[in-house]
Formats: C-alpha cells, sequence, structure tokens
C-alpha cells in the first residue's frame, strides 16, 4: 500500500495535494503514451521471438491478432494531446484493453500456455496476469496503466480493500481509495510522489456553476464534491471529461452512495499549446539511489545549502562541493527529470 494513510481531520490537506498529483498523472498523455510503447516493445519482443529457427509452432495468428489491439492505441495517441478529442482518445483506448481479456482469458490458459514447457511460459506468461515476467510482464505493465487511466474516467469501477471473497468494495476515486494500491488485481501501479508536490487549488467555496449527481458536466477537469451534509463537507477531488454525468460519492467508511454537488477547482488546460507539460516528464523518472541506515539531506537548485559537503543529484550523474550558505547549482532540471541534490549525513 501507498506508504501515505488518510486520517480524516488530521492530513486532509495533504491529501488533497497527493490526490491531485495522482489525478493528473492517471490521465496524463505521458502515462499513456508510456502504456501504448510498452506494448509496443511487447509485439516487438513477441514477433522476433516466434521467428526464431528453433520454434517450431506457428503462432501467426497469435501476432495478427496482437497487432489489431494495437490499432486503437494507434490511433488514440495523436489525440491525447488535442484537448477536444481526449474523450475520443479514452473510447478507442477502452477497445485496445480488451488485449488483456484476450491473452489472460481462458484460451490460453486452455492451451497449457502456463506450463513451463510452454513457448509462452518461457516467454513470461502466468496464469495471472499481475504475476507476469519479462515480454508477457511488459503487456501487464501496459494493461495496468491504461485501467487505471480509464478507471479514472469511469466512476462506476471499485476497488477491493483485501483479498478474500468478503473483501470491503469501494468506488474510485474516494480518500479510501485513491492511496490503495496494495493489490495487484486492483491494477494501479505503485504509487510513488515526487519530494515536492504541487499545491492542490483550495476548495471552491463558491455555488455558482456547480453540478450535482446525475447531471452533465460542462467542463474538462478535477472536481470536488461536497456533502449535502454541512458536517462532512468537501471530500475526495475527481477528473471529469466535458460531457460526463457526474457520479454519486461513496463517503469514506460506508458503503452507500450518495448525491453530492460537485465543483471545479482546476481546470484541464495542458496540451492546450500542443507540448507537454515538464511535470509530466518526472512521472516515470528513475526513484533517488536507494541508501539504507544512512540519512539523506535534500536541496533543489537555487537553495541555500543548509550543510557543506559532496553533494550527489541522479538525474544529473554528478557530484559537487558545496559550503553552507552558498547557493545550491543548476540547472534545475536534467535530462530525466527535476533536480534534487542529496548529502549523506554521516554523523
Amino acid at each position: 500500500m501507498s506508504a501515505f494513510l488518510y486520517v480524516a481531520g488530521k492530513n486532509d490537506d495533504e491529501a488533497r495535494d497527493r490526490a491531485f498529483y495522482l489525478l493528473k498523472k492517471y490521465t496524463s498523455a505521458a502515462l499513456l503514451r508510456r502504456a501504448i510503447g510498452q506494448y509496443r516493445e511487447f509485439l516487438r519482443e513477441f514477433e522476433r521471438e516466434i521467428r526464431l529457427p528453433e520454434v517450431k509452432v506457428d503462432y501467426s495468428d497469435d501476432l495478427l491478432q496482437f497487432l489489431r489491439f494495437l490499432q486503437p492505441m494507434e490511433y488514440a495517441e495523436p489525440l491525447l494531446v488535442i484537448p477536444a478529442r481526449r474523450g475520443e482518445a479514452f473510447k478507442a483506448l477502452v477497445d485496445a484493453l480488451d488485449f488483456d481479456a484476450y491473452i489472460w482469458g481462458r484460451r490460453y490458459e486452455e492451451l497449457g500456455a502456463a506450463d513451463p514447457s510452454d513457448l509462452f511460459y518461457k516467454l513470461g506468461y502466468r496464469a495471472k496476469s499481475e504475476d507476469a515476467v519479462g515480454l508477457f510482464g511488459k503487456a501487464n505493465d501496459c494493461s495496468c496503466l491504461l485501467s487505471v487511466a480509464l478507471t479514472t474516467i469511469d466512476k462506476g469501477s471499485v476497488l477491493y480493500l483485501g483479498s478474500n471473497k468478503e473483501a470491503r468494495s469501494v468506488r474510485r476515486w474516494t480518500y479510501e481509495s485513491i492511496f490503495f494500491d496494495d493489490l495487484p488485481s486492483n491494477a494501479v501501479p505503485p504509487i510513488r510522489f515526487p519530494a515536492q508536490l504541487t499545491k492542490c487549488p483550495p476548495p471552491n467555496e463558491d455555488t455558482t456553476g456547480e453540478v450535482w449527481s446525475g447531471r452533465q458536466i460542462p467542463v474538462t477537469g478535477i472536481w470536488e464534491p461536497w456533502s449535502i451534509d454541512p458536517k462532512i463537507g468537501v471530500r475526495c477531488p475527481n477528473y471529469y471529461l466535458a460531457g460526463d454525468i457526474a457520479s454519486q460519492y461513496q463517503f469514506e467508511g460506508t458503503d452507500t452512495l450518495e448525491d453530492v454537488r460537485w465543483r471545479l477547482i482546476w481546470k484541464d488546460t495542458r496540451y492546450a499549446d500542443g507540448t507537454i507539460p515538464h511535470e509530466e516528464r518526472d512521472y516515470f523518472a528513475p526513484p533517488p539511489p536507494v541508501v539504507r541506515n544512512r540519512r539523506l539531506l535534500t536541496a533543489r537548485p537555487g537553495e541555500v545549502c543548509p550543510r557543506s559537503g559532496e553533494w550527489f543529484s541522479h538525474h544529473l550523474n554528478r557530484r559537487v562541493t558545496v559550503k553552507a550558505g552558498e547557493p545550491m547549482p543548476g540547472p534545475e532540471r536534467g535530462k530525466t527529470g527535476a533536480v534534487i541534490w542529496y548529502l549523506e549525513l554521516k554523523d
């Protein structure tokens, strides 16, 4: 599970910032392009493997079927950065995601693909998609990313908070569910937050333009649900496309859906100029180096150095010696993301 746990009334502002970050990431062009890229890699490697001379079985029909699922992905890809056509892109990706049911449906299970002697098994196929590795692991990675994007749009989807049959299910997205990535079957990628989060816009106190559950959303963006009960107040934000129908909300700790008033807090103007925001370049940047049993001090370019020593940035792959009180060196961004300097504390 994500290291962040929501505690009502104690870390609401922190939860809003994290939910705001995740909703933008889950609906981003960067995430969906990464998903499509993973599927392309799966296809290239699959074709290479089945063409090897030692493979005596003809897998051409399988390759052809896999290629058919790529078609809606390639149709959707250029539309992801055209604001007026993003809804069309998401609809196309619903058809593309059918490859998951094709691969992990009964077909390959009945053909014995989970047998260690089978070619598919050797290429990473496993009976459960979340257990797939290697080549088929890339197909599952694609499915996981597409699923989290599409279920962010589909307000009827649910998460399961346990693996047994009696496990409680909750609607996406509430504060009870948005940080829950513990079960691979929920198809939520492991949640990692950057060192510094962009602040979520403040709650919208203005009732002008609010949309009740069951009515049409007029503007693509992130909306917050306000309970009819003033004691409950505002809850977890959600992302809506213009034209969507505002959903009910499953308040944390309950099993019922209730009507709420949705208010816009962030209009989605990403990609209006045809470019991808810098923030998205960090969504899949490599995490900082893991240093076990050590303490690290961090600083950003331009900040006053808090302590003299040799600082390291993994995004620049460079070490610098900086004295306390001096400004930390730039640039602010490396080729793989925003620059953060690290100093190992040895005392």
